[in-house]
């Protein structure tokens, strides 16, 4: 009887154990969020705010993510009061992307910061929507109005 209960005892110990190594696993990668500061907000445009106007406060960042690599991005067309944060940058080809040279549908993205109130556009345009496949006129140019305010 005392053999059995000092087994049936280290069982349960070593069952807690190994409860506590797959809690301590599955948490010890997680942070917890900060709280929100009342800081700068990252602003994602994409290409269905084309032809649209998005609204930002000093000091957000505006990221624009377009999917096509044949897009080139114009800037801002009021430099003091949306600045471009260095040139546009080419993202990881999606998956659902054929490996295929041409096809251009590599993401470009390009960072903005607002820096004061106002109103800028920017603007990018493409001649090619895919290999050897010139654009529709509707296709060939992006626009969104960036209105910031305080």
């Amino acid at each position: 009887m005392l053999l059995h209960h000092f087994a049936q005892r280290h069982r349960l110990t070593a069952a807690a154990a190994v409860v506590s190594a797959v809690i301590i696993t599955m948490t010890a990668g997680c942070g917890t969020a900060a709280p929100h500061s009342g800081g700068p907000t990252v602003i994602v445009v994409r290409d269905d705010a084309n032809g649209t106007a998005v609204s930002a406060s000093a000091g957000d960042r505006i990221r624009l993510i377009l999917s096509s690599s044949y897009w080139d991005v114009a800037g801002s067309s009021a430099p003091r009061v949306l600045r471009q944060d260095g040139p546009p940058v080419l993202l990881s080809r999606p998956g659902n992307c054929p490996d295929i040279p041409g096809l251009g549908c590599a993401p470009v993205q390009t960072d903005f910061t607002a820096l004061t109130d106002g109103k800028a556009v920017i603007t990018a345009r493409r001649s090619a929507c895919g290999e050897a496949l010139r654009c529709n006129p509707d296709q060939g140019r992006f626009t969104v109005s960036i209105v910031i305010r305080n």
